[in-house]
């Protein structure tokens, strides 16, 4: 298998962020990220002016966000504008799907901040909808404006942003990600930054919130191919959103230590299969978690905590069905912060 780490959901000067689209690619190839999903509030203006393609050796793909006020919902490997529809999400969904695309619902769960707007969030409130692929499960951008509870708490999240990753997402959201794939629907997850580059000008002082360049190494989609990239556009789309689709990825926080080189695999006498993956449960079944530095491992078992372990790599016999899935932590500073969240594997 073959390895990218990429990043989904930021925004460029054709709609609110604070860069354009060649200046977002080139600090997306500064930190080493394979390609980049532009995700503008209700345009496709960057797709339709060409401006999709590899900028050195990171593939910039555009899709969009919809909706203004709820029911943010990135829409992604599509080639036509989906209209806003807040009060009738399913209906959007729904346009995405017509379009074989890909969609994954924003930044559900937000409790928002006095300091910002007076509190206004942006959450999803409808969850009787059907047929989306992902959930967002981990935005950067959301979180950090949730911790801003006083000046001081502020001031220290201008100085330094990461302090906002040291919680990781919020458990309702997992939950509700656990809810869907128990019922066996394909629906995985997903993390961004929500990246702005939003320039605040001050007498003292210029603050930039939501920066691309903490952005694109806070909370990372790593994915796993087949097939290797080759350098071509058309090529490499398909490659990457079928990894996407497939669920074959993991959401990780690589601000401190890089993700890159996790593994999450079921093995037994009869092959092995990786996330995403349905496998009809039988005897000797185990799974395989391998971390790039010591951790702490947690195996989630139908949205509860099943098994345990510390180190590198993780050996977990499976004695009855369920959805499995990881949740990995580094330890930093004395204590253990959230790191990788895995897609799982349905054993049937």
């Amino acid at each position: 298998m073959h390895e990218y780490m990429g990043h989904i959901h930021l925004h460029s000067t054709f709609s609110d962020g604070g860069l354009s689209i060649p200046a977002i690619a080139k600090i997306g190839a500064q930190k080493g990220l394979d390609f980049l999903i532009v995700t503008d509030h209700q345009t496709l203006a960057g797709l339709d002016q060409g401006q999709e393609g590899y900028y050195d050796k990171t593939l910039l793909l555009i899709g969009m966000e919809v909706n203004e006020h709820s029911h943010h919902y990135l829409a992604v490997n599509i080639d036509k504008v989906v209209a806003d529809n807040e009060n009738q999400p399913q209906q959007v969904i729904d346009e995405v799907n017509e379009q074989q695309g890909i969609g994954v619902i924003a930044h559900p769960v937000e409790k928002g901040s006095k300091f910002y707007h007076k509190g206004l969030v942006f959450e999803w409130t409808d969850w009787s909808v059907r047929g989306f692929q992902g959930i967002e499960i981990w935005n950067y951008l959301s979180r950090w404006r949730d911790e801003l509870t006083s000046v001081w708490r502020g001031l220290l999240l201008i100085i330094r942003p990461s302090v906002s990753l040291h919680k990781g997402p919020y458990r309702a959201i997992l939950d509700i990600l656990d809810s869907y794939q128990m019922r066996g629907e394909p629906v995985f997850a997903y993390g961004g930054s929500d990246a702005h580059g939003i320039r605040i000008g001050l007498p003292w002082l210029a603050i930039v919130i939501g920066s691309y360049q903490v952005g694109f190494h806070s909370v990372n989609m790593h994915i796993l191919t087949e097939t290797p990239l080759q350098g071509s556009l058309s090529y490499d789309r398909e490659v990457i959103y079928q990894a996407l689709a497939a669920g074959n990825s993991w959401v990780g926080c690589d601000y401190y230590h890089n993700s890159q080189g996790f593994r999450f695999m079921l093995e037994s006498s009869q092959g092995k299969w990786g996330m995403g993956a349905k496998v009809a449960y039988r005897e000797n079944m185990a799974l395989h978690v391998k971390t790039p530095r010591h951790a702490q491992v947690s195996i989630i078992r139908n949205g509860k905590p099943w098994a345990s372990s510390q180190g590198h790599k993780h050996r977990f016999a499976v004695t009855r069905p369920g959805v499995y899935r990881v949740e990995a932590s580094h330890r930093r500073l004395g204590r253990w912060q959230p790191w990788i969240f895995s897609n799982p594997i349905w054993i049937i």
